[in-house]
């Protein structure tokens, strides 16, 4: 559908980059065979010039608090994930909301503050708690998007200096469809791609356009579905 892995399930995204927004796994018996395939796709989109970003979600702060400094998978995890990512200045991912107040510190301290919190197992960090950007969903539960809602995404999107913001964490299993809230300005892009919320299947696709605009899909098995289109 994105044309990012093969068949084979090996990577033929080129130069492109995938973000994978955390909850790799979380209820089911694929958790090995799933973080293993990330590492392997990491590595091939590299050799390819391409890149696989892979976000800190709940569960895989929980993974990593197995031992990050012995476990094969606590440092993996360690080493290859980060609270958030900005991809060429626009975008900003990460797992839970990205409120104003953590916006503010800007990328580099948040993931360094994460890291430093879980190689010292320090799990009850204020950005674990709900407000953190793993855990809010405040911003995402206004479906609508009110004007205070939108306001706080502003805030943030201004704080960050770009122009949209994308969180997995709440899933839209009741539609399947991404949630995009304030004119494109936020999207919540976890559909419930598990069977346990309905095995709904989704990606979202940022065009990029060679005077600096970018386009902004939903990518269904049915179609490809335009979102928002932004300017230089």
């Amino acid at each position: 559908m994105a044309q990012l892995v093969g068949e084979d399930g090996n990577w033929s995204g080129g130069q492109d980059t995938l973000v994978q927004t955390g909850d790799i796994v979380d209820r089911g018996p694929d958790t090995i065979a799933l973080y293993n395939l990330f590492a392997k796709l990491r590595t091939q989109a590299k050799e390819a010039g391409g890149k696989v970003i892979n976000i800190y979600g709940n569960p895989e702060k929980r993974k990593a608090a197995w031992d990050v400094r012995t476990g094969w998978l606590g440092s993996m995890i360690f080493s290859n994930f980060n609270i958030s990512y900005v991809h060429h200045g626009h975008t900003i991912f990460s797992h839970g909301d990205m409120e104003p107040e953590w916006a503010r510190l800007g990328i580099d301290t948040l993931n360094q503050i994460a890291h430093e919190a879980i190689w010292n197992s320090d799990f009850h960090a204020p950005i674990f708690q709900n407000s953190g950007p793993i855990w809010s969903r405040v911003l995402a539960m206004e479906e609508g998007g009110t004007m205070a809602t939108c306001r706080r995404i502003e805030e943030a999107k201004k704080a960050l200096g770009v122009k949209r913001m994308i969180s997995g964490h709440t899933p839209q299993h009741h539609t399947g469809k991404i949630l995009s809230l304030c004119n494109g300005s936020y999207m919540v892009i976890d559909v419930g791609i598990s069977t346990y919320y309905g095995a709904h299947v989704a990606a979202l696709e940022i065009y990029e356009h060679e005077d600096g605009g970018q386009s902004v899909y939903a990518l269904y098995p049915d179609g490809r579905w335009l979102l928002s289109t932004t300017h230089p």
